[in-house]
């Protein structure tokens, strides 16, 4: 047998090749994990933080046993194991009937895939759901139930090709309108954002850009649309699901726009123009300003923060799309249906030297005395399939969530350098004010109209005390003219009375001479 030796020179050398392959291999695993950055232990997250509330396993309290039947047959066990891994897959028309010994005011239907609208029948009565394509659809009831049953419709191809049934994850029903926090009750995509945040993954919206939802939306009442850039359906589509329990308890309200195109890792542009097409993102990304037409756009690093090709790709699109989305020669599709629109202020994540930073670490009312910076952890604690990268999620180093760069602006320069509205009044406020100044017109025009008939109707008051005099005088006569009347009122009567006598006289005269001539 032959004994193979090699020198110490070549063990070395063989070793090193070895080692390089594994890193090339690994090279994306250790790009994510490099985004890790000293923490800051007074403000350490607990790993276990909103795990209980929006975990894969939704741990559901608070809802009714139900009795879950399929029109094929088909086993129901994962309709409600508490599980968004597990669903059925059911071809269109497929019934399922869901019954409940106590009557049923609202339903909550986890749906796994995109699906098209859909009929819910209760109490004999069909109703139509589904027109917004909410992957977490809560329903209250029309009429509360113990029975209801769901036809499930087409799948809708857009994100999964070649879908040829509808997948259903779980369905819950409760008693009443008192609805555990989990419970997503959203709302449909805004036509007046006063943020649109682009995020290129589902957990970006967190690391990078965790400020926007707890500060604005939740605690300040902005309004705060969130659109996705990429999907996650084809490799890993509990992810899907992790970034609207993500957005929801970090105090989202209007569903996300989702994007079509594919996750793929890369560390260039032109390595995330492979999988692509850059005509494609960059009509995508200018309908979604179109559409929303908000005051505030933020999106991420131009590096792609860690080094990240898809974010590099997404944010150098998104500054084509905000000069595109003023340009009325640009997709004639998308202005006639929302028009243009120039974005008043554009940030792009700690972009430049001379940032704006927002504060994440005062006491948050909307949630009862938590900071921005622990509500953002606790919203990436929901995506539980992305914590082996160990990422951290913080308001400070290189990746600081709450730091962004004043790309572009129509209303001037940021001064306070604290405030990603400064120099903007929200939708909500502009509504407030409009609504105040026409209750103020109104109240003057009614004010006006009150002075008008009250000096209107003192004119009258005024004239109805003047005329009786005016037509007493008129119509009244004088003592001069009563003698005069009653004169010849005497004189027609005196007249009459001779008149009268004449002609008795004269009757007499012929009675006496017929009696002469009769003798």
């Amino acid at each position: 047998m032959k004994i193979f030796k090699f020198s110490k020179k070549r063990i070395i050398k063989v070793a090193t090749g070895l080692l390089s392959a594994s890193l090339i291999l690994l090279s994306p695993i250790s790009a994510l994990a490099a985004i890790r950055v000293p923490l800051d232990t007074s403000i350490e997250s607990d790993r276990d933080a909103g795990t209980e509330l929006f975990d894969t396993r939704c741990f559901y309290k608070n809802v009714l046993p139900l009795d879950i039947s399929l029109s094929n047959g088909g086993n129901t066990s994962t309709l409600h194991d508490e599980k968004y891994s597990t669903s059925v897959s059911l071809a269109e028309g497929t019934k399922i009937t869901v019954k409940s010994d106590t009557k049923m005011h609202g339903i909550y239907v986890i749906w796994d895939s995109h699906i098209k609208e859909w009929t819910l029948t209760v109490n004999g009565n069909d109703y139509t759901y589904g027109k917004y394509g909410y992957l977490h659809e809560y329903i209250e009831l029309p009429e509360e139930s113990n029975e209801v049953v769901i036809t499930v419709p087409a799948p809708n191809n857009d994100a999964e090709k070649n879908l040829t049934s509808a997948r259903v994850s779980d369905i819950i029903a409760f008693a009443d309108d008192n609805l555990p926090e989990w419970v997503q009750v959203w709302e449909p995509t805004l036509s007046e954002a006063d943020f649109l945040v682009f995020s290129t993954h589902s957990d970006d919206e967190h690391i990078f850009l965790g400020s926007i939802l707890p500060i604005y939306q939740a605690e300040r009442g902005c309004r705060v649309q969130f659109a996705y850039f990429t999907q996650h359906w084809a490799g890993e589509k509990i992810r899907e699901h992790e970034k609207l329990n993500g957005l929801w308890l970090a105090g989202a309200k209007y569903y996300p726009i989702l994007g079509n195109f594919p996750d793929a890792y890369s560390t260039t542009y032109e390595g995330a123009a492979q999988t692509i097409n850059e005509d494609e993102a960059k009509l995508f990304l200018t309908r979604c300003i179109r559409e929303t037409h908000p005051q505030v756009v933020v999106t991420q690093d131009v590096n792609g923060e860690y080094g990240h090709g898809q974010h590099i790709f997404m944010t150098a699109n998104v500054i084509k799309a905000v000069e595109a989305s003023k340009d009325s020669s640009y997709d004639e599709q998308s202005v006639n249906e929302y028009g243009t629109w120039e974005v008043p202020k554009f940030y792009i994540h700690v972009y430049g030297d001379n940032r704006t930073e927002v504060d994440m670490r005062s006491p948050l009312t909307a949630f009862n005395g938590k900071r921005g910076i622990d509500v953002a952890r606790q919203a990436y604690l929901c995506h539980q399939s992305q914590q082996w990268c160990d990422f951290t999620v913080d308001d400070y180093g290189p990746y600081s969530n709450a730091s962004f760069g004043l790309y572009s602006s129509t209303v001037g320069e940021d001064e306070a350098k604290n405030d990603y509205m400064e120099h903007l009044v929200s939708y909500d406020e502009q509504e407030a004010i409009k609504q105040a100044e026409e209750e103020a017109r109104l109240e003057e025009e009614k004010q006006r109209a009150e002075e008008e008939a009250r000096l209107k109707a003192e004119a009258e008051a005024n004239n109805q005390n003047e005329n009786p005099k005016e037509d007493k005088k008129e119509s009244s006569l004088s003592g001069i003219e009563i003698f005069i009347i009653i004169a010849i009122v005497v004189l027609v009567l005196a007249s009459g009375g001779f008149v009268a006598y004449l002609i008795v006289q004269n009757n007499n005269k012929k009675k006496r001479r017929r009696k002469r001539r009769r003798r």
